[in-house]
């Protein structure tokens, strides 16, 4: 139809364990990313742990989790950290120790 616009939004899956998240760590493509509640007390509301995949080593940015009563659901805030690996294993270590258990995560 001329003159409307539709907006796709992007789907995200839920990861259910922790073998799971192991996984698609090791699987990330560039263009994709993994969200996981985070449990640090020195970040709003636990803070968010972000994972990604670029150029043959992985990043993780940690920041607060923000209510949006607006939007009615946590966003990513402000305190960023970046923390830079090479492999899996270190990767998945690192965001295991930081992460609220049980995991709760999502592939994007």
């Amino acid at each position: 139809m001329a003159g409307r616009r539709i907006i796709e939004a992007y789907a995200e899956r839920p990861i259910r364990s922790e073998q799971d998240l192991y996984d698609f760590i090791e699987a990330l493509d560039e263009d994709e990313g993994i969200r996981v509640e985070g449990n640090l007390s020195n970040h709003i509301g636990g803070g968010f742990i972000f994972i990604g995949y670029y150029r043959g080593s992985y990043c993780i940015n940690i920041c607060d989790r923000m209510w949006n009563e607006k939007l009615r659901k946590y966003v990513a805030g402000e305190r960023d950290e970046w923390y830079y690996f090479d492999t899996v294993k270190e990767t998945y270590a690192f965001a295991l120790k930081e992460a609220k258990h049980p995991i709760e995560a999502w592939l994007y």
